[in-house]
């Protein structure tokens, strides 16, 4: 056999054990790297999505439940206000007695024996005026009274004598009655004389300057020498720097009793009685208070500002407190029918009225509206819309419906 056919037919049975095309392994590998590739995907989604799945689920749960569920609140009762009732208002100290001094005398100021802040008693001598030409008035008013009263008993002795000589027929009755005219002008002109003496003799005693009442003097507007008239005039007037009437000679206040005059609003002064005890503090002295009583009202409100001016008088036996300090006024307000109270947090106020929201018997809420009276700062009282006992909810929620049913957690 020859060579050549012998190789192929090897050639032939090499051909036939040959591998297999690689297309069809490469085809499943990427079948399966997709598997795989899917199912980490799938995975990192389930990761991913489950969980807020049901997070979804449990917050509808919870929405539903709150949807059914009943809210809880606390509630208070409503109650009288038995505390002590005041109010506390802002006045300035003022002296219960002012008054300033002028001459009454024309002359000059013979010599002075005060200054300001010199405490002085009723009927103190302040200064004297020198006034030389009413004393020579005063000596020829005298004059004048002795020539009358001389003329008058003239006249009286003639009316005597011809009342006399009238029991005889020896004068007329005419006659009479000319010296009786005659006696009773004596008598007038004698009286008249008497009275310009005392005019005189009063314009005299002003040359002393006196104190009207006892105080200290807050101002003084003369020296020795200055001329003073009887309308004010002063020639020199000094500086007193404190507000005193122009023209005066002293301004005197009695300080041992202090006024504080407050108005008092509307709302209060129905209450404010005549004799009932005040407290009043001085900023400018936090450890003093002054403790006094209602002295007086104006009886009316004040036509603009709806107050009533009311005058409360305090003891200053030591004179620490100064006339023209600020003060402030706690008025202890007179006993009557005490008011309801709630607290503020109880009151609802959108943009009607003020509301407050009570709680029935059978648990549901309501809503009823109340008429507010002086705020207390955590309480407030009402004066209408409300009875004493009635359960109201305390910080009541913005979204609770009118009768919706609710659950007391606690009540005070």
């Amino acid at each position: 056999m020859s060579a050549a056919p012998q190789t192929e037919q090897l050639h032939a049975r090499k051909g036939n054990h040959r591998p297999a095309p690689a297309a069809p392994r490469r085809r499943g590998m990427r079948w399966l790297g997709g598997g795989i590739a899917g199912g980490v995907l799938a995975l990192i989604l389930l990761t991913g999505i489950a969980p807020r799945v049901a997070q979804h689920h449990r917050l509808t749960a919870a929405a539903a439940a709150v949807g059914v569920s009943v809210p809880t609140v606390s509630v208070t009762t409503v109650t009288h206000d038995t505390s002590p009732s005041s109010v506390s208002l802002p006045g300035a100290l003022t002296a219960v007695q002012t008054a300033a001094i002028y001459a009454r005398t024309p002359g000059y100021v013979r010599q002075r024996f005060v200054d300001i802040g010199s405490r002085v008693r009723a009927g103190q001598l302040l200064a004297d005026i020198d006034a030389p030409d009413l004393d020579q008035q005063v000596a020829q008013a005298r004059g004048v009274v002795a020539q009358t009263r001389a003329a008058q008993e003239l006249a009286h002795a003639n009316l005597v004598r011809w009342q006399a000589l009238a029991v005889d027929s020896a004068v007329t009755a005419q006659e009479v009655d000319q010296m009786q005219a005659a006696f009773n002008e004596a008598v007038a002109n004698s009286n008249s004389a008497v009275a310009n003496l005392e005019r005189l003799l009063q314009l005299q005693a002003y040359e002393r300057v006196v104190a009207p009442f006892a105080g200290v003097i807050t101002a003084r507007n003369v020296d020795a020498g200055a001329l003073v008239g009887t309308a004010g005039g002063v020639s020199e007037t000094l500086a007193a720097g404190t507000g005193s009437t122009p023209g005066s000679l002293f301004t005197i206040a009695q300080t041992d009793t202090l006024s504080v005059y407050v108005t008092v609003p509307e709302d209060y002064a129905a209450v404010v009685a005549i004799g009932k005890p005040a407290v009043v503090t001085v900023p400018a002295l936090p450890g003093d208070t002054l403790r006094g009583r209602v002295a007086r009202t104006a009886g009316s409100l004040d036509a603009t500002a709806r107050t009533l001016l009311t005058e409360v008088r305090v003891a200053n036996p030591r004179g620490v407190f100064l006339p023209g300090m600020y003060a402030q006024v706690q008025l202890a307000l007179a006993a009557g029918a005490p008011p309801l109270r709630v607290p503020a947090t109880a009151l609802v106020i959108r943009d009607g009225p003020p509301q407050v929201v009570t709680v029935a018997p059978d648990s549901t809420a309501h809503y009823q509206t109340v008429t507010i009276g002086r705020d207390l700062g955590s309480w407030v009282e009402v004066t209408g819309g409300l009875a004493q006992g009635v359960h109201i909810v305390i910080n009541p929620p913005a979204d609770l419906q009118d009768g919706a049913r609710v659950r007391v957690a606690s009540a005070r």
